[in-house]
């Protein structure tokens, strides 16, 4: 060390007395030697050379760099404000010696003191950076070279051009002309390397850093260092500023601007005892915070009615489709669900955008500030003051104020910077959850690494989930297997899932607004300026789909040359929008705003927003990738996926801790749709939808093959079928359109038509005919001869037309005398069954007996065990009539036939009933106690279809629960009638039912 004291000469000499004074002290312990140089040690040779000869370089000659503890204590507190794991940086260490540090994912890769400390920025007594040509002057003016060092280290800086003082706080009060400039060149210096650094890390900076005595105390020097620079998105909120908060940077800084007090001494202490090896191993079987009294205290008051699974990401990561999956799984099996994030993370909208997410998504009926124990800016700032052990309790007792009332919660831990792990363990540790780790494709080995330290710890490591993968999945789950992780759900790489789409820009611009088209969900691939003359544009028209234009809403011109573009057939890819710059709704030029109007055939949106072009271009480019509630085709996407790779046998035994079931009893709405959208998805039926013709039925179609719930036929005008789906925005991708007259089998489907119907007088003309034109015949034959599992149709056909071919050709069920029909109602305290809502006017007692023990079937094939009310205007036999006869006997003939055929217990079905008997326990009590179906009814049989008509459209419209039917019961292959009003949602739900009815 002394054989280094010319290149520190302020620092080496009194740092060698004190390691020669404590090893007199102390000679029998270890002495470490912390040096500041160490954290630059990866700096890159172009940034470490200097440009002199080689030999010099040989002999040590060359940039070694300072203040190398203070950097590598502040990168790391930068990295848990941020939540990034390696994040670029800026950091402005200023004090007496002031330097500044370049950090490139983490690392140092520049930093402005050089050989020596006297390099870089203007410091107390140091000059900085001078023109090497100084010494030989200075020399030739008669200055020996101690002389001049002392100059130069001793005798310069603010003290040299000031006059009045090394202390930076004398120099900026003073009122002195020459203290006026030496403040203005100190911060000019800074201001000179801030600008190269942003160069060296492209414009890509997640934080400027301030730390030292006056980068952590003068307000008004940051803000002298920053102004001017909101064009590059960097600002700071004055206010905060000056009250000297953690996170100082404006709503609207694209890079977050920070003030983060250096401790140097704590990170020289950990660097020492780390060396030494002289930290005490911690016995894992004890809680692995200080405060043990408070871990187990916490632990043992716990919610034991709820069961949390604690999903820890590999850093880095965003994870929200993921942990939404695991939600969507875990809402569906059981009712009071909750999501909870240790930390949520600040942004410039004022939202943690998966809170948002999931409260929106699953409709959680909370304040979402419940939702989460600390902000990031309060968990850092209780770190910064030494107040862990606070910052740990109010976690734990907002966590437990929030399960109080939950069966399930899904924690999620939020990535901390360097300690995030540590931080997981002792969280999870502490809440007693087991934990799922989250990660993407290559991070099995880190995945390796955390699952060790979260075991060091005592936490059960239920097992990884991996997605993105591009390779086999066969050879992760072989990598995971060998580090002792089970396998949760491995998920392949999806493109979309990776990428933005224009609801998601929209969100995340200022002041965003859709003027025109749907910004939905097409994905946004590449980003174009349109900065050029419309004929030199056109030239880079885009032959693939997914670009995004941005303009300034002053280009009329392009606008309108691109919304012309688009409605060419010639122009083969399809813009994913055009983002207007600089929009302003009172200067916004009103023709524009009338064309925009106008434009209902051209399916581009056109999106305003206040920013200017280049702050539009970097927010998009440098936001996140993330989900919103409104992203259901990546949801869609994330659940197929997960739905397809999870292993079932870990939700399960979370589900039967929790005390949820598969069935047995009633099914709540959650679970019923989760359920069957997860069976279509296993059996990839296919279903014919016969009115391909209407817009609603293509519409459903590609959600159907997009979300991978069934195979699709769409019979119809390929003309107008593409025509629909140009105009919708939608793939067909996967569906199989078919125009009747040109099908290459048509033949075969005739002669089948022909033979069936025969003897009933039809001849092979009218089969033709009415295959060809009568799309439901067509659906029928497809069905017949299993070229299709199901048919749906309905929407544009009445019912008569709709059965009337199935009936002719596919005939009734085993069994069944009449065809019928059920609604699954959705209702907030289980599904129910109602029937028959739809064909039979007026069923006879033994047709009523059959109604029943159809739909009661159908409950036991979609998970519900059935507790059947023969529903009438009177209870028991507190009255008399012909209508009650007849429900007294279809009752007894259905519990007959129950048990004969033994598929359920003949108790369970019970009448008469007034439908508040059925349903109301407390109605129940009073009219019928005790009895096993009465209060508890889940099927309920109306004895005409009056009632039961005006029954289920009474309760969907009080309630404003989703009815999913009519479901046809009696038919032996499923055909579905749709009402002439049906939604897009209603088809899908209805074609998925189809689906399961058809592996019954």
């Amino acid at each position: 060390i002394s054989s280094y004291n010319n290149l520190a000469p302020l620092h080496n000499p009194p740092g060698i007395a004190g390691i020669e004074a404590a090893m007199g002290i102390f000679p029998d312990v270890p002495h470490v030697g912390v040096f500041d140089t160490s954290f630059h040690s990866n700096m890159p040779p172009s940034s470490y050379r200097y440009a002199v000869p080689k030999d010099l370089y040989n002999q040590g000659v060359r940039r070694y760099g300072f203040h190398g503890s203070s950097y590598a204590y502040v990168s790391k507190e930068a990295a848990k404000a941020l939540g990034k794991h390696k994040p670029n940086l800026i950091i402005l260490h200023l004090g007496s010696g002031a330097s500044m540090c370049c950090v490139k994912d983490g690392v140092s890769v520049d930093t402005t003191m050089g050989m020596t400390p006297a390099e870089g920025l203007v410091m107390g007594t140091r000059a900085g950076d001078v023109d090497a040509g100084l010494f030989a002057f200075l020399e030739a003016q008669g200055h020996t070279v101690g002389e001049i060092d002392d100059i130069v280290n001793k005798k310069s800086g603010l003290l040299g051009l000031s006059g009045v003082s090394n202390d930076f706080r004398a120099v900026s009060s003073s009122t002195e002309p020459d203290a006026l400039l030496a403040r203005e060149v100190f911060v000019e210096r800074i201001r000179k390397y801030l600008g190269s650094y942003i160069v060296k890390l492209n414009g890509d900076v997640d934080g400027i850093v301030f730390t030292g005595g006056i980068g952590e105390n003068d307000a008004s020097l940051r803000s002298d260092v920053l102004a001017g620079l909101e064009t590059m998105g960097i600002s700071l909120d004055q206010a905060k500023n000056v009250a000297g908060a953690v996170d100082v940077g404006a709503a609207i800084s694209k890079t977050k601007v920070m003030v983060i007090p250096t401790n140097e001494e704590l990170s020289i202490s950990l660097q020492a005892v780390e060396t030494a090896g002289v930290l005490p191993q911690q016995d894992p079987s004890n809680a692995v915070m200080s405060n043990k009294t408070l871990i187990h205290a916490n632990k043992a008051n716990t919610n034991a009615s709820c069961h949390s699974l604690f999903a820890h990401a590999i850093e880095g990561a965003y994870v929200a489709d993921e942990e939404l999956s695991l939600m969507q799984r875990f809402s569906s099996r059981l009712e009071r669900v909750g999501y909870f994030r240790c930390i949520a993370r600040d942004n410039p909208h004022g939202e943690d955008y998966k809170i948002t997410l999931m409260k929106e998504h699953f409709h959680l009926e909370c304040d979402p500030t419940t939702m989460y124990g600390v902000t990031a800016n309060e968990a850092m700032d209780m770190l910064a003051h030494g107040q862990d052990d606070a910052l740990y309790e109010k976690i734990l007792t907002k966590y437990l104020a929030y399960t109080a009332e939950k069966d399930f919660v899904l924690v999620s831990n939020s990535n901390f910077g360097g300690d995030s792990l540590n931080f997981a363990s002792q969280m999870a540790q502490a809440l007693g959850a087991p934990v799922v780790l989250i990660g993407e494709d290559g991070d099995e080995g880190e995945l390796a690494v955390v699952r060790e330290e979260f075991k060091k710890a005592s936490v059960d490591v239920a097992g990884a989930i991996v997605s993105g993968i591009k390779g086999r999945i066969e050879d992760v789950k072989a990598e995971l297997d060998g580090v002792g992780l089970n396998a949760v759900a491995l998920l392949p790489y999806e493109e979309k899932l990776y990428k933005k789409t224009v609801a998601e820009c929209v969100r995340i611009l200022s002041g965003a607004k859709v003027l025109h088209g749907n910004a939905g969900e097409g994905v946004v691939k590449r980003i174009k300026v349109f900065t050029q003359q419309v004929a030199d544009f056109m030239d880079h028209l885009d032959k693939e789909e997914g670009t995004l234009i941005l303009t300034h809403v002053s280009r009329v011109d392009a606008i309108m040359a691109m919304l012309l573009a688009m409605q060419s057939v010639n122009v083969p890819g399809k813009l994913a929008g055009i983002v207007l710059t600089g929009y302003d709704e009172k200067k916004m030029n009103p023709q524009l705003s009338y064309i925009l109007n106008g434009l209902d055939h051209v399916n581009v949106p056109v999106i305003a927003t206040s920013d200017d072009t280049w702050t539009t271009a970097s927010t998009i480019k440098e936001a996140p990738v993330f989900l919103t509630s409104d992203s259901i085709e990546k949801i869609s996407l994330s659940s197929a996926l997960f739905d397809q790779h999870l292993d079932e046998d870990f939700v399960n035994r979370f589900v039967d801790d929790a005390g949820g079931s598969e069935g047995g009893g009633d099914i709540g709405p959650k679970l019923f749709q989760h359920s069957i959208f997860s069976k279509a998805r296993a059996l990839q039926k296919t279903i014919v939808l016969p009115e391909g013709d209407d817009v609603r039925v293509v519409e459903a179609a590609s959600i159907l093959t997009t979300r991978k719930l069934c195979k699709v036929q769409l019979v119809g005008t390929p003309g107008v079928i593409k025509r629909h789906a140009s105009k919708l925005g939608v793939d067909l991708e996967g569906v199989e359109v078919i125009d009747p007259a040109a099908y290459e089998e048509l033949d075969v489907l005739v002669d089948s038509l022909h033979k069936a119907r025969e003897k009933k007088g039809m001849t092979e003309i009218e089969a033709r005919r009415l295959l060809v034109e009568d799309v439901n015949y067509f659906g029928t034959l497809m069905m017949h001869l299993n070229r299709a599992d199901g048919m749906v149709s309905g929407a544009a056909h009445s019912s008569a037309n709709t059965i009337r071919p199935a009936l002719q050709v596919i005939k009734m069920a085993p069994g069944a005398s009449n065809v019928s029909s059920t609604f699954f109602m959705l209702l907030q305290d289980g599904v129910k069954c109602f029937g028959d809502c739809a064909l039979n006017v007026d069923p006879n007692a033994e047709q009523l007996a059959e109604i029943a023990l159809f739909q009661a079937k159908m409950a036991i094939q979609f998970g519900i065990s059935p507790r059947v009310a023969m529903l009438s205007y009177a209870t028991g036999d507190s009255n008399s009539g012909e209508l009650i006869d007849k429900v007294i006997k279809a009752t007894e003939i259905a519990r007959g036939v129950a048990a004969k055929e033994g598929f359920m217990d003949p108790e369970m079905i019970e009448g008469p009933l007034q439908f508040d008997a059925a349903v109301d326990p407390a109605v129940a009590a009073v009219k019928l106690k005790g009895n096993p179906v009465a209060g508890k009814a889940n099927v309920l049989t109306y004895p005409d279809l009056t009632s039961a008509n005006a029954g289920y459209k009474g309760v969907q419209q009080a309630s404003k629960c989703l009815a999913v039917g009519p479901i046809l019961l009696g038919l032996r292959k499923p055909v579905n009638d749709l009402s002439r009003g049906a939604t897009v949602g209603d088809i899908v739900n209805t074609a998925v039912i189809t689906c399961i009815q058809a592996d019954l």
